[in-house]
């Protein structure tokens, strides 16, 4: 069989050849899984976009041969054309979806739309959220928009990693030693090296800095 991009005028003849192909090699295709697999292996732009996006959700569309290809005409063969989707898509948003659920919205009401890809792209890109669509900005229409569409749903998935807060507690030395320091530790290690310096010359209490004793005749000391 041929590729099938999503052209209505194509989609039934297309299923037909394909039913055709599996019922003369049922040795090839002993599982529904396989069946869907070839039936998706010869599709190209808006209409592999598409069945992708159902791929990656685990759609119950899935579930069957039979539910994916009624799925398919239900899609692609119903020919409702771009101005009955137009209204809908123009006011398609990510909202609270996830990128990959946004994508299987656009990518289903795209399939039957009869746009071009560069206004489908335009749309989809319009569509996501501002942050993403920021993060998005430095990837070029040229790259297709299959492409442009798995790109973004890698996007998303980083952002929502690298947002996410860090569990590790942190680690204390003092608690890794089993020793907590004695206040004047604490108080010594806070000096600047020159006061440090000037005490070890003139022979002042490390602690308290003042001369005429050492450190454990220090009053100021903790006891």
């Amino acid at each position: 069989p041929n590729s099938f991009s999503g052209d209505v005028a194509e989609c039934r003849g297309y299923l037909l050849q394909v039913k055709l192909f599996i019922a003369m090699q049922p040795h090839r295709f002993v599982s529904d899984r396989a069946k869907i697999a070839f039936l998706i292996s010869l599709l190209s732009g808006i209409a592999l976009a598409w069945a992708r996006s159902l791929w990656s959700a685990n759609s119950v569309a899935l579930a069957s041969f039979a539910a994916f290809t009624t799925h398919v005409t239900e899609v692609f063969c119903t020919g409702t054309g771009a101005l009955n989707n137009a209204d809908e898509f123009l006011h398609l948003h990510q909202g609270a979806d996830a990128v990959a659920e946004y994508s299987l919205r656009f990518c289903t009401l795209a399939a039957s739309s009869g746009w071009n890809e560069n206004a489908l792209l335009s749309v989809y890109r319009q569509g996501l959220n501002p942050a993403i669509r920021m993060a998005m900005a430095t990837h070029v229409d040229a790259v297709g928009l299959e492409t442009f569409i798995q790109r973004s749903i890698s996007v998303s998935q980083h952002l929502s990693a690298c947002s996410m807060p860090d569990s590790t507690p942190p680690t204390a030395s003092a608690a890794a030693s089993g020793t907590t320091p004695e206040p004047m530790q604490l108080g010594f290690q806070r000096l600047s090296r020159r006061e440090r310096k000037r005490r070890q010359t003139t022979g002042a209490c490390p602690y308290c800095g003042k001369s005429g004793h050492s450190l454990p005749q220090c009053t100021a000391r903790p006891q």
